[in-house]
């Protein structure tokens, strides 16, 4: 079989909150390749934070198993234990080329320079005048790079910044990416807003929303120049093209909690428009798949579309069967975790979600609530938000409480599921060998050096 090109495009705490999932923020091109591919609507990242997740995506391996607990940068310093575990490398292997322009977030220097231990053979992130990364010009970067001659199969990933929040000084916008404050007309935007489905309704949370579709305005602008610059370099034939992001907003109660709010992913595949490459031609067609998968599924999937040896690190598996109809499920359990974000304050959860039922389990009940500080997170501190402990365990019923609000645990009537939940999260747990198993909380790489 021919090699195909594979072009990773993602984003930053995007979650599911655009419009190919429903949701009424704008993002044409999105659509347009959604229609064009398969969207898979019960997609999960395996963490609820940046590095975790992508870490795990990237080795095909949960969090804790590749070393990835939390940030890579001060005062964590996490790093992969084994860097040649990284697509990139295994692709590079095979005979690609391969390139990344924009985040990575799974290296960081002093621990892991970039350059240094991911196996990228062309870093094209350009530099503004004081040596930080130009953001803006990421999309024209890769586009740049499609459009080359091309002697071999490449692998290319496309890391994009919004629509993560800024939190620099006193600017309220999510658009990190560039340099711009809240629009003159930022009232009547958030006016005729729906917030978040777990946020009340008021002026503060339609404010956020409405900075949040701001920044989701850019990404989709940004991912229309890369596809653009796939057909304009006829490259649709023979590509296998992803989008997704790392996991929920970077809103209260979304990123870095263990609900489906912070683990939910929007994912689109697009196969390549030649039937000669196979079954990978069936990620066509506008079709949505409601099968629960994974970001950790991707790894063995690029691997059986390139008909590559699956190595036996992987913790997930192929979406191939599903796209060919063989099954009707790939996973009767799907597994989540948090550990560290990026302090030195651990949020030690762990979570199991069958297609019915979500339990999470925490290991510190004083653990800090929130992330991203925003005007609604202030708001809500003002009721108490802050001292608000996580329970120990949490059950819910994902059938009549889709937003997570009820917890079970202590229901009578629930006493099997919860029984049962149990046992699938301690096993798990046991075989992929959790430090966390015996509620013992890893210490950061920099506080062991201290």
């Amino acid at each position: 079989m021919k090699k195909l090109n594979i072009i990773y495009i993602h984003a930053h705490d995007l979650g599911r909150f655009c419009e190919p999932m429903g949701y009424d923020i704008p993002a044409p091109n999105l659509m347009r390749f959604a229609k064009e591919g398969v969207l898979f609507r019960q997609c999960y990242a395996s963490a609820p934070t940046c590095a975790p997740s992508r870490a795990a995506l990237l080795t095909g391996q949960y969090p804790h198993c590749c070393g990835m607990l939390g940030l890579p940068s001060e005062p964590l310093g996490y790093s992969m234990n084994d860097y040649s575990r990284h697509i990139s490398a295994f692709l590079k292997q095979q005979g690609y080329s391969t390139a990344l322009v924009g985040a990575q977030h799974v290296a960081r220097e002093p621990w892991a320079p970039p350059e240094d231990v991911l196996a990228y053979d062309h870093f094209l992130n350009a530099e503004t005048r004081d040596g930080s990364l130009d953001k803006p010009g990421l999309a024209a970067s890769a586009a740049e790079f499609l459009e080359q001659e091309h002697e071999e199969p490449f692998f290319l990933s496309v890391g994009f910044f919004d629509p993560h929040r800024n939190n620099d000084g006193d600017r309220r916008t999510f658009i990190e990416s560039r340099p711009i404050d809240e629009p003159a007309d930022i009232d009547e935007r958030a006016r005729y807003c729906q917030p978040w489905p777990h946020m009340p309704d008021n002026a503060i949370t339609r404010r956020e929303m409405a900075n949040f579709r701001m920044g989701v305005a850019w990404l989709d602008k940004d991912v229309g120049t890369v596809l653009e610059a796939i057909d304009r370099a006829g490259l649709r034939e023979n590509s296998l093209v992803i989008f997704t992001t790392d996991h929920g907003p970077g809103v209260c109660e979304m990123k870095t909690t263990l609900t489906d709010r912070g683990t939910g992913v929007v994912t689109i595949i697009r196969g390549p428009s030649d039937p000669s490459y196979g079954d990978t031609s069936l990620f066509t067609g506008g079709r949505v798949i409601d099968a629960m998968t994974q970001h950790i599924d991707l790894y063995p999937t690029f691997c059986e579309a390139i008909n590559a040896e699956k190595p036996d690190w992987l913790d997930g598996k192929s979406l191939m069967p599903l796209i060919r109809d063989e099954v009707e499920e790939l996973h009767n359990c799907i597994f989540s975790e948090q550990t560290y974000h990026y302090s030195a304050e651990p949020r030690p959860l762990r979570a199991v979600r069958t297609k019915r039922y979500k339990y999470i389990r925490s290991y510190r009940a004083d653990a800090p609530r929130g992330i991203d500080e925003g005007p609604p997170q202030a708001w809500w501190k003002t009721f108490g938000y802050k001292n608000m402990l996580f329970p120990d365990e949490s059950l819910f019923d994902l059938v009549f409480d889709p937003n997570e609000a009820n917890n079970l645990a202590n229901s009578p009537d629930h006493a099997e599921v919860l029984k049962e939940m149990r046992k699938h999260l301690r096993d798990w747990m046991k075989s992929t060998d959790d430090p966390l198993i015996d509620g013992a909380i890893p210490i950061p790489p920099v506080g062991r050096h201290d």
